[in-house]
């Protein structure tokens, strides 16, 4: 009975199961059980929790904008893959190498809000609190690379960050390893480079969300100005994981 009122409770039916007791026989409970555990089945997308809290990453982005950004936008994407009639998407968000397979879906409803949820997922991620305004440096094997591939870290922030800037519309801005060498690349809508569609296609190092919803309440139309605060709460150590992962 235990594990039967813990169920109710996860269903949120804790306050009807004692009358559905007293009501129904075991073996309509057991129906009602499988029930709603198919319920649950049918609902395979959930949004993560982030590894901080709401207003953590000020001042550089505020709560306000995560609150929104997260519980949202990024819910959204969630809710719309669930209402998805097609529920026999073979894919796992911690497997990232899977987000390629997006493109055998011809529905663009799947491919954008799967992108949605793929993107946001890891780019909760690739943040990180800093209250000094020193921004975040990446070290190890990752600062090597950039080192070699841009010449500085300098010179790769401002490269990168113009690549964010000129971006047209909504989409992302990313840093990528690509047959050994680094790249930096731009992606449409919620597309990534992990997608066959993508016009680089590469393993996924740092990203940066340049949609408006990412920025707008706190920074209005200036998305130099995000761009450059962002910076200081890039997570360069998610990043190098990443980045050595094979």
């Amino acid at each position: 009975m235990s594990d039967r009122r813990a169920f109710f409770k996860k269903m949120g039916l804790l306050g009807l199961s004692g009358i559905a007791t007293k009501l129904v026989s075991n073996e309509q409970l057991n129906a009602l059980e499988s029930l709603g555990k198919e319920a649950v089945q049918t609902n395979p997308f959930t949004l993560p929790a982030l590894p901080y809290s709401y207003n953590a990453l000020e001042p550089f982005i505020d709560e306000q904008t995560m609150t929104i950004h997260h519980t949202k936008h990024h819910q959204a994407y969630v809710n719309k893959l669930n209402e998805t009639p097609s529920t026999n998407i073979d894919f796992q968000v911690d497997d990232m190498t899977k987000c390629k397979n997006i493109d055998q879906y011809s529905s663009s409803v799947i491919r954008n809000n799967l992108g949605g949820h793929v993107n946001h997922t890891l780019f909760w991620t690739l943040l990180k609190p800093n209250k000094e305004t020193k921004a975040n440096l990446p070290s190890g094997k990752l600062a090597e690379a950039i080192n070699k591939e841009f010449k500085s870290f300098d010179e790769f922030k401002k490269l990168f960050s113009e690549k964010a800037l000129k971006h047209f519309g909504s989409g992302w801005c990313w840093l990528i390893e690509q047959n050994g060498k680094l790249m930096i690349t731009t992606t449409p809508n919620q597309d990534n480079p992990l997608m066959k569609v993508a016009e680089q296609q590469g393993k996924i190092v740092m990203a940066l969300d340049v949609w408006e919803h990412a920025y707008y309440l706190k920074y209005q139309n200036k998305r130099a100005d995000y761009i450059a605060n962002w910076w200081n709460v890039a997570n360069w150590q998610k990043a190098e994981e990443l980045y050595i992962s094979k």
